[in-house]
């Protein structure tokens, strides 16, 4: 009984991370889409020097900057986990 209830666990592992990668994925290339389009905003703004709008576009782009890497991170991690699932389940069976 213990040797089902682990695939069971193991399949059910596997199906959460391939629900996390797409997921992750859009969200940081969204984050990174959105990061390129402020900075040339920015980059297109007559006087950046001491401008308050050019100071809330580099506090947004940071923030869409910190998502994107959290995003990257999480599909890369979720990926990696349902290599290792899946060759677990292999080697099981």
């Amino acid at each position: 009984m213990m040797f089902g209830t682990g695939v069971g666990f193991m399949v059910d592992l596997l199906v959460v991370t391939l629900l996390v990668v797409p997921v992750s994925f859009g969200v940081a290339a969204r984050a990174d889409a959105k990061v390129r389009r402020l900075a040339q905003s920015r980059a297109s703004h007559p006087n950046p020097v001491g401008s308050v709008a050019v100071a809330d576009v580099d506090e947004r782009c940071d923030r869409w900057r910190q998502l994107a890497t959290r995003a990257w991170l999480i599909c890369g991690a979720a990926s990696l986990v349902a290599v290792a699932v899946v060759g677990v389940l292999i080697c099981v069976g």
